[in-house]
């Protein structure tokens, strides 16, 4: 069970770098995360300590879920924007257009969703990853779940990204740090 949640972690893991590829890319993205997911899963059956899987999933499923609200709310916010002005080209008719989808508000609370969603999801993978730090004994876990949520909460000054971006490093380096208990026995 836990070779098999180190190899599952370790190509979820990875997948996003194929973001690069269009379409195939995103689809990626989703693939790795259901597979950082059923290892969670995996790790959580084999510690027997399901907050590990538990944390995991509600963390994606607040981020997903605020990407999804925050987007359909600016989505629609930049439509009745565009609906709603002719010759939106010109400059002044650009600088109207942006009056329309953040001037009411509606785009801003579209906004404050994604990165609600963003914040708490972050800390749910956090404590995750932290339980896993404890039972793994690999502490790059807490360190990589710790960067995600320091990365979501400044996400909003845009360093964030570069903050989450460092903190995915020390997770890929975290699940090829762990050792198998064939890898454990080798080495014994």
């Amino acid at each position: 069970m836990k070779k098999q949640a180190i190899t599952l972690g370790r190509v979820g893991i990875l997948l996003p770098i194929a973001v690069i590829i269009p379409i195939i890319g995103t689809l990626a993205g989703l693939a790795g995360m259901i597979l950082l997911l059923i290892s969670h899963y995996n790790f959580s059956k084999a510690f027997e300590k399901p907050p590990i899987f538990n944390r995991a999933l509600l963390g994606t499923i607040v981020t997903v879920g605020g990407n999804l609200i925050g987007f359909i709310i600016l989505g629609i916010s930049i439509g009745l924007a565009v609906f709603s002005l002719e010759g939106a080209a010109e400059p002044a008719g650009y600088q109207e257009a942006m009056s329309l989808i953040f001037g009411s508000g509606f785009a801003i609370f579209g906004l404050i969703i994604v990165l609600a969603g963003l914040i708490i999801g972050a800390y749910f993978y956090f404590q995750s990853l932290k339980d896993l730090a404890e039972k793994t004994g690999v502490n790059l876990f807490r360190t990589a779940g710790l960067l995600y949520f320091i990365g979501a909460i400044t996400s909003i000054i845009l360093i964030g990204l570069l903050v989450a971006f460092v903190g995915w490093i020390i997770h890929i380096i975290a699940y090829f740090s762990i050792k198998s208990e064939e890898e454990e026995a080798v080495a014994v």
